[in-house]
């Protein structure tokens, strides 16, 4: 099945978010999936990273869930 969203950590053990979602980017299949990057780095960089490779939003830790959930709607609704 295909996720109607993904929600990617950026520290993950093995792989980092970014490689993730590099490959992520590049499967036909799930190129146009919405993703949520959430993480506990906060610094800029990191953001514009992300934003970079490919993440629809970013949510750094502690985010309240009722904003992941408005972000989620959004997404779905307007998708990429």
């Amino acid at each position: 099945e295909k996720p109607d969203v993904i929600l990617l950590d950026m520290m993950m053990p093995g792989r980092s978010g970014l490689e993730v979602l590099e490959l992520l980017r590049g499967d036909p299949e799930l190129a146009q999936t919405p993703v949520v990057m959430l993480t506990a780095r906060t610094r800029v960089s990191d953001q514009e990273a992300a934003l970079a490779a490919g993440a629809d939003r970013y949510l750094a830790k502690p985010f309240s869930p009722l904003e992941l959930i408005s972000i989620i709607e959004e997404l779905l609704e307007t998708g990429r």
